[in-house]
This record gives structure tokens, C-alpha cells and sequence, in this order.
């Protein structure tokens, strides 16, 4: 079943990321996905119903989209040309075509991903040999972004990971540990520890085991709202911004500042 994709500015705040299940910002960039089903000229109404139900977009954040599959499927799907083969891609900022295209090539397994708006320096031309703008301190949204205390040199760990194998390693035996756990006990556990407690199991499994091996993440100290979101792509935090209960609508962060102290705290269990 052939896929198509979409790129576009989220519209409002009310869509969900597919992958994380937690709300995409209005104005982000965000990265649609869904499949393209051909009907004979005498397909019967059912059939018509059901293709139009599996071609509704799936929308992800564009930091979750390299997440939702593995590099032989977006090798075997993405368009041949790259981001630039997506519907949408021409309506988009210079500086935000330049981050979906290191996004897809990422997915692909080529190079890693940026997730904020590249700068005015030229950086290193990605393997796809096509030049893009980037500042290589500002990968993933380096303008809004701290590098995690646990951040380990990239040398030492898959292309696709910023974090050291021993990391990883702690990670899958937290997650080990807590798939014993049901859903609303994950829930609670994430609940104790601040973190976002919506999503299916899977979410919270990955969600509390990153946490449990690395440590809590903090508070963003810009808004002082919400807990930071942790890239492992590229060992960075960003804010997700938070629901101001005055003025009853979501508000985006631009934390944390470049300069800001960033410590993870330890894990605390339930009972504890």
C-alpha cells in the first residue's frame, strides 16, 4: 500500500502527535503520514468509507516522526527525493525546509536530525551531498535547548542515538523491569515523578524507563510549568510549553535558555 506525507504549520493546538500522544503547538512544523488507497470506478460505498477512514492523516511532531518506524521502512517509503517530495514542503520557511529534510534523512539512517531553524552558517553538506544552512550547536532546537547532563559523546554510541550504550543498556533493563507493570500503574509511577502520565503503555513504558535510567528531567526553568522533553537523537531538551489555566489556552516555551543549568533528578519509586 503506497504512503503519502504532508508538511505543514499546525493549524491550532488541538491535534495530538501520533507517537508521543502529546499536543502539537499551533504553528509548529508538523509532519503528516497516511496511506493512499485505490478504488475501482465501481467501489461500493463500504469500501469508499474505509478508504477514506485509512487515508486520514496521521500528524506527528517533527521530532517524533524519525520514531515511528524503523530506516528499511522509511527507506522503502519516504520519496525518493527527500522531504522535498512531500506535499506542503514549498509552503514552508526556508529555514524549516532545511530542518524536514535533515529530519528525513535521519530517517533514512543518512544524517541526524535538527529540530529548530537552522542559522545563516553553512554547515557540513549532509551525505545526500545537497548543502542546507545549520549551525552545529544549534541541532534540535539549540536556540530553546540545553545538552542533557547524561548527554555522552556520539562517538560512542549508534549513529541514531545520542546516548553511550551503557545508557541504552539501562534503559531496556528499566524497561525490562517495568513492562511488568500495567497501565495505570505506570501512570502513577509517571504521575510521582511529574511526568506526563497520557498515551498507551508502550508510551509510558518508554516515557518511565528513560526516566528511571537517566533520571527525572527537570522543570523548565524559563516557564517554570512543565517538565523538559529529552531528544535521544541528538541529547538535547526542549520545553513543550505548558496550559495556562488564567487564560485558558496553551502557551509555547522557548526554554531553556543556552545557559541554563540542567540536572536530571533520581527516579522516585511509589511508596518511597
Amino acid at each position: 500500500m503506497p504512503f503519502a506525507f504532508e508538511l505543514e504549520y499546525a493549524k491550532s493546538n488541538r491535534s495530538a502527535c501520533k507517537q508521543c500522544k502529546e499536543k502539537i503547538d499551533k504553528d509548529a512544523v508538523r509532519i503528516g503520514l497516511k496511506s493512499v488507497t485505490e478504488l475501482d470506478a465501481d467501489a461500493d460505498p463500504e469500501a469508499r468509507k474505509k478508504a477514506h477512514t485509512m487515508e486520514a492523516t496521521k500528524w506527528h511532531h517533527d521530532s517524533c516522526f524519525q520514531r515511528i518506524k524503523g530506516v528499511a521502512w522509511f527507506k522503502k517509503n519516504l520519496p525518493e527525493e527527500g522531504a522535498k517530495g512531500a506535499s506542503g514542503f514549498d509552503a514552508l520557511k526556508e529555514e524549516d525546509q532545511a530542518k524536514v529534510e535533515a529530519i528525513f534523512a535521519a530517517c533514512r539512517g543518512e544524517a541526524a536530525a535538527a529540530a529548530e531553524p537552522a542559522s545563516e552558517e553553512a554547515s557540513t553538506p549532509p551525505p545526500g551531498g545537497k548543502k542546507r544552512k545549520a549551525d552545529p550547536a544549534k541541532a534540535e532546537g539549540a536556540s530553546t535547548q540545553k545538552k542533557s547532563k547524561f548527554f555522552a559523546d556520539k562517538a560512542s554510541a549508534p549513529a541514531e542515538s545520542a546516548l553511550s550504550k551503557d545508557q541504552q543498556a539501562a534503559i531496556e533493563a528499566a524497561k525490562a523491569e517495568l513492562s511488568k507493570k500495567n497501565l495505570a500503574a505506570l501512570g502513577m509511577m509517571l504521575a510521582k515523578n511529574g511526568l506526563p502520565k497520557s498515551g498507551k503503555k508502550e508510551d509510558l513504558l518508554e516515557r518511565a524507563a528513560e526516566a528511571k535510567a537517566l533520571g527525572v528531567p527537570p522543570v523548565c526553568p524559563t516557564c517554570d510549568k512543565a517538565k523538559l522533553r529529552f531528544s535521544k537523537v541528538n541529547g538535547t531538551f526542549s520545553c513543550p510549553g505548558f496550559f495556562d489555566d488564567e487564560a485558558k489556552f496553551f502557551k509555547k516555551c522557548k526554554g531553556p535558555a543556552a545557559d541554563a543549568e540542567l540536572v536530571r533528578t533520581p527516579w522516585q519509586e511509589l511508596g518511597a
